[in-house]
């Protein structure tokens, strides 16, 4: 990474570091949104 800094000033946008490709866009259903993920994480 040319510049570590970007991926904490811009997370969202310019700061990623990998990019993920899907093997099955099916499953993209099943995920978690954000506040089930959030309660999912409070059990553990």
């Amino acid at each position: 990474v040319d510049k570590p800094g970007t991926v904490n000033s811009s997370p969202f946008k310019e700061g990623w570091i990998i990019k993920v490709k899907l093997s099955n866009k099916g499953e993209l259903s099943s995920l978690l949104d954000s506040d089930a993920y959030a309660k999912e994480c409070e059990k553990h």
